[in-house]
């Protein structure tokens, strides 16, 4: 029964322009791409690409980018190209694993390298007659001695409702500079016409630590 749903999710996950796939990796010549941009009130704004390429299918290509400038016209980024390998079976109902990356972040006119590593958890989970998945991705980014150590985890839980209307709820916990920030960030997931492209309706509401509600708009595509 576990694994005829595991098959199931992992169709799903296949079919429905998924998030950045956690322990799930990319096919060999496939491929996954996102862009969004988050504004807050105080017009504080950002934005991301998310790129991933399966190499093998053991073997997953990827690179993740930030840039944001606040209402002060501070400024900070962050850019990792990463390898992701599984460390569970294909057929396993529950899916692990890690990621190797280097790469740089900048806070204004400061610019350092940085490295990191990071494990992630997922499996299908059913409520009722709908089908989902569960991910937790953690990840340790280490900058130069100029920018501080910043610890991620971060948990998804995703629905469907119908073949092109998703809803997604996730946690971002951050650890950096001796604090710790939380967030909660619900979205709407919409695949019009025949699915290959999704759009992403968010909202990242801190829950500690501070920060402000930003609102965010996403575009998916898989190729």
């Amino acid at each position: 029964m576990m694994r005829h749903l595991a098959l199931a999710i992992g169709i799903l996950l296949a079919s429905a322009q998924t998030a950045p796939a956690g322990p799930w990796l990319r096919e060999r010549g496939k491929g996954f791409i996102s862009t969004s941009g988050s504004v807050t009130e105080e017009k504080d704004v950002s934005g991301s690409v998310y790129f991933e390429y399966g190499l093998r299918d053991t073997i997953t290509l990827g690179a993740d980018l930030f840039y944001g400038i606040d209402r002060t016209l501070q400024q900070s980024g962050s850019g990792i190209v990463f390898l992701r390998f599984p460390l569970s079976k294909p057929d396993a109902t529950h899916k692990w694993a890690w990621h190797i990356g280097l790469g740089a972040r900048s806070l204004n006119t400061v610019i350092t390298p940085a490295v990191e590593a990071g494990l992630s958890w997922g499996r299908g989970i059913k409520v009722g007659e709908r089908y989902g998945w569960a991910v937790i991705d953690s990840n340790l980014n280490i900058p130069g001695e100029d920018l501080e150590t910043r610890i991620k985890l971060d948990g998804t839980i995703g629905l469907s409702f119908t073949d092109h209307v998703k809803g997604m709820a996730q946690v971002f916990l951050t650890h950096q500079g001796g604090e710790v920030f939380t967030k909660f960030a619900p979205s709407l997931l919409l695949s019009p016409g025949k699915g290959r492209t999704t759009i992403q309706l968010s909202a990242e509401i801190p829950v500690s630590g501070g920060g402000e509600t930003q609102f965010k708009i996403g575009l998916w595509r898989e190729f």
